[in-house]
């Protein structure tokens, strides 16, 4: 009896796999931690171009992200996700189980994040996707949960790949060649790969949903931009050019520009086309290699090292620039020979520029993920280990062409302003030349006060580690117990030197984040899986985090995790998992340096002593716009969280299994910048002595509020704002996951085959601080417009050498724009949901023989565009943050392989 069970154990060993969840390999694939895998099968089958646009399909990624297709934000190159609705840095991506390096640049001007356009899916196995707290594995951030990329260790042969593709409406070619390969080097083994491609661009001109104005669901707004603009300020009327005027300028942004009106307001000159020359999809070229080496040192110990490496070259528009008089007086200049105050506004159209890529903000970017080390065994003991280093970076070279404030100021002096002539009531007096302002400037004279932003950022992550493992530590009834170890100790870099001439203000209304730091960190992690009895396992994991953030203060966390695997029959799983998890405050909220912003606030002090009978939001002055200055704050401490979750698996056959699961989240000390809102209250209460104008308390809020004099033309008016980010806010999020799998195969019709996968966002509710109200994320749109579920349905049919795939995919109902404009949420005029998005993809493959084979895939089968919503009437007209605009494509792919296995 005793050999027998060890002779079943040892073949057990042989199946042993690092299930992604674990640090101990086990036989079984489904543990008390729920993971979905996704093949490099199924991301070619099922029609998605590359690694992030599969992780944004899938039912988890339920957030809206600010990705490539938001060309007018800071980080225009990335592309993250938002798995159960949070933030994208609150899930942790790792590359074969060892993290990647943040994106240097940060997300909406304020957090770190990982970037996954960088990963080239030549490269890749299968990604696993592990929802909820997993920190007693693996660390810091993961609290949503963790996407795991297997990259591939073994390829038989050389396997050589091209594919190309359009769309349907024009834009966005592409094309991408692959050479993946393994061979024998010695007695080791060598597993290569190398990844070209470039993606064209495509403007909103391309679309015909979203060339113009003219596409305006409100008929109201279907007029121009206003690329040649007089104003007087006073009445909010626009000076007549005359039809003459703006037919002299006819030729710009391709012929487009003519007299228009608008109403209420008057005519200008302007161009319907204009918002069009913004890019929805970047311009990119990149190169990405990839090595994996084991070379035996013995009968039970191996060198490894693996590396892979990818250099990007992206570009992207973010539409017109443009300038107006007066940019330190609102855009207001006054007019001496009027006797009016006025703006005029110049948006400069390609022509003028010398052509629609010259203000392209370009990034090159070398990012890499390496890491080297011997893994084997302890002599004939059953004790693995794994000592390994790795190390992660990601290296970006921002450019972009931007007029310097006094140098395009002296330049509409001298074309049509004239001398500054003093000031009326604190703004700038000019005698202008009317005539002279409408007039095409040439690409010589826009060059002549611009200049080139140059900003080099890089971060950096690497660490020692060293791991035991022993899957036959002891007995007990049900069977070996599991033990897992891990000692590490890292180093983290992220510095982001923005051009201090952006800082400084130097560049007309642009402003940037900067900031530099570095974090070390040690950890300790200890896993056991208990084989209580036959039909119960135990997971327990404990992990201590201890971080130090250089010349500022230090922290640690301990979190852990208990997982159950209840099976009372072989093909039934009743799983339940409870865990704590911690985030280490962003870099970026830590060390961030004094970065500018435009704002606008509520002063609260000015109307009480100047209106003090009207209500707050009829005040004059409830809308005033600031310059705001966000700075780090060294004292933050460590975002904490708790998740539990249980499920059902069923399996009844190779061919079935069906899974059933709950999740909730819940976050505590999270991270969120201090309220203007409230630090202008607060202000105001010291301000008018409600509270006690020398306590600490008002004196902070007293120095973070920039004020004009009581002798100033416009006495205490708001100027400038100071914040930093603290730890206030909670969150919590719960909801169900099911997916399915079922296989069948006919003698006459082939193999079928059908995947399902479904996620229902249950609850999700945010309060920012203590005493505010708790806010329904899923219902209060104003602050919200996730997706409240997603589904995917999958279907294959293989017969001989065909292979066809149709992918469906069901995005839930979002609210409309008339719902996310103002706190009354769904009870305002117009607000609604827009309806459900369907979409679907296709593929078919045809493999001519063991070596060659064909596929044409269409994605976008049926060029659904994003739900149609009339209240969307800021361009482009629909909701970029949920959806794409690129319409349907087609991709030809040819593979080829060389050698090997037949």
């Amino acid at each position: 009896m005793a050999q027998d069970t060890g002779q079943e154990s040892d073949a057990q060993e042989l199946d042993r796999v690092i299930v992604t969840g674990s640090l101990i390999p086990q036989t079984e694939l489904e543990i008390a931690t729920p993971v979905i895998s996704i093949t490099a099968e199924d991301i070619k089958r099922q029609g998605f171009k590359d690694v992030y646009d599969v992780l944004r399909a899938q039912p988890l990624a339920t957030g809206s992200v600010q990705d490539s297709q938001f060309s007018g934000g800071f980080t225009p190159g990335a592309e993250p996700i938002s798995l159960l609705g949070l933030d994208p840095g609150f899930t942790l991506v790792l590359i074969d189980g060892r993290p990647m390096a943040d994106y240097p640049l940060l997300y909406n001007g304020q957090s770190n994040f990982v970037d996954l356009s960088s990963v080239p899916t030549a490269m890749v196995e299968r990604i696993d996707i592990a929802p909820g707290n997993q920190s007693a594995i693996y660390g810091s951030s993961a609290i949503a949960g963790v996407v795991n990329i297997i990259l591939k260790k073994r390829i038989d042969g050389t396997n050589l790949n091209f594919r190309f593709g359009s769309y349907d409406e024009g834009g966005g070619e592409s094309i991408r060649y692959q050479l993946t390969g393994g061979q024998s080097v010695g007695s080791g083994d060598l597993t290569y790969g190398v990844q070209a491609s470039r993606q064209d661009p495509i403007f909103g001109f391309q679309r015909n949903d979203f060339d113009s104005t003219n596409d305006n669901p409100n008929s109201a707004l279907q007029y121009g931009s206003r690329t040649f603009l007089r104003l007087s300020a006073t009445q909010a009327i626009y000076h007549d050019p005359g039809q003459a005027t703006c037919d002299g300028l006819g030729n710009l942004f391709n012929g487009s520009t003519i007299r228009d009106f608008r109403p209420n307001r008057g005519f200008y000159c302007g161009s319907r086309a204009e918002p069009g020359y913004t890019s929805i999809m970047n311009d990119e070229r990149s190169l990405s290699g990839y090595v994996n080496l084991t070379v035996p040192m013995g009968d039970s110990n191996d060198f490894y090292a693996t590396l892979l490496a990818n250099h990007n070259k992206m570009e992207s528009n973010s539409g017109s620039r443009f300038w107006a008089a007066g940019v330190d007086t609102g855009q207001i200049i006054f007019n001496q020979t009027s006797g009016d105050f006025e703006t005029f506004q110049h948006i400069f159209a390609p022509e003028e520029i010398g052509g629609i890529d010259v203000n392209n903000e370009r990034n090159t970017s070398d990012s890499y993920n390496l890491a080297a080390g011997f893994r084997g065994t302890f002599g004939e003991s059953s004790w693995d280990y794994d000592a390994y280093y790795a190390r992660a970076a990601y290296d970006i070279k921002n450019r972009q062409l931007w007029p310097l404030k006094a140098e395009v100021e002296n330049f509409f002096r001298e074309q049509f302003l004239g001398p500054q002539l003093g000031e009326y009531y604190g703004y700038p007096v000019y005698a202008p030349d009317v005539d002279a302002f409408y007039q095409a400037l040439t690409p010589e004279q826009y060059r002549s006060f611009n200049s080139e932003i140059r900003s080099d950022s890089s971060t950096w992550t690497h660490n020692l580690n060293f791991q035991l493992t022993n899957t036959n530590l002891f007995n007990l009834p049900g069977g070996p117990v599991g033990f897992a170890a891990v000692l590490q100790a890292g180093e983290q870099s992220w510095e982001n030197p923005t051009d201090q001439r952006v800082v400084n203000g130097l560049f007309w209304g642009l402003t940037g984040t900067q900031g530099a730091g570095k974090r070390t960190n040690e950890a300790l992690a200890i896993e056991f899986r208990l084989p209580v009895f036959s039909m119960l396992t135990a997971n327990v994991s404990g992990r201590y985090d201890q971080y130090h953030n250089k010349g500022v203060n230090s922290d640690s966390d301990f979190t852990y995790k208990v997982g159950l695997e209840f099976r009372p029959v072989e093909s039934l799983l009743v799983r339940g998992n409870y865990a704590t998890a911690f985030k280490a405050p962003d870099m970026a909220y830590v060390f961030a340096g004094d970065s500018g912003f435009f704002t606008s606030v509520t002063d609260y002090y000015r109307c009480a002593t100047e209106e003090p009978t009207t209500p707050i939001d009829d005040c004059t002055f409830s809308g005033e716009g600031v310059f705001g200055t966000r700075r780090g704050a060294p004292d933050l401490e460590s975002i904490t969280a708790t998740s539990w979750g249980g499920g059902v698996v069923w399996a009844p056959n190779a061919n079935f299994d069906v899974s059933v699961d709950y999740y909730r989240v819940d976050i505590d000390n999270k991270v969120n910048d201090l309220s203007l809102d409230s630090l202008m209250q607060l202000e105001a209460a010291c301000r008018l002595g409600q509270l006690d104008p020398g306590s600490p308390t008002c004196v902070d809020a007293l120095a973070r509020i920039g004020r004009s004099g009581p002798n100033a033309p416009v006495p205490n008016q708001v100027n400038t704002v100071l914040t930093n980010p603290i730890n206030v806010s909670k969150e919590e999020v719960s909801g169900i996951t099911a997916k399915l799998n079922y296989r069948w195969e006919t003698e006459r019709w082939g193999r079928f085959s059908l995947s399902s996968s479904y996620n229902v966002t249950l609850d999700h509710e945010s309060q920012q601080y203590p005493d505010d109200p708790v806010l329904d994320l899923l219902n209060e749109p104003f602050f919200s417009s996730e997706f409240p579920n997603i589904g995917s349905l999958s279907v294959t049919w293989e017969k001989g050498g065909w292979t066809t795939t149709l992918y469906g995919a069901r995005y839930g109902r979002t609210p409309n724009f008339a719902a996310q404009l103002t706190t009354a949420g769904y009870t305002a005029a117009g607000a609604e949901k827009v309806d459900a998005h369907v979409t679907f993809n296709g593929s078919v493959d045809y493999r001519f023989n063991d070596d060659v084979s064909l596929s044409f895939t269409v994605n976008n089968l049926l060029n659904e565009d994003p739900p149609h919503d009339r209240s969307w009437t800021s361009y482009p007209y629909y909701n970029g943050f949920n959806y794409n605009a690129f319409g349907r494509s087609f991709l030809v792919e040819v593979n080829w392989k060389l050698g090997g296995n037949q």
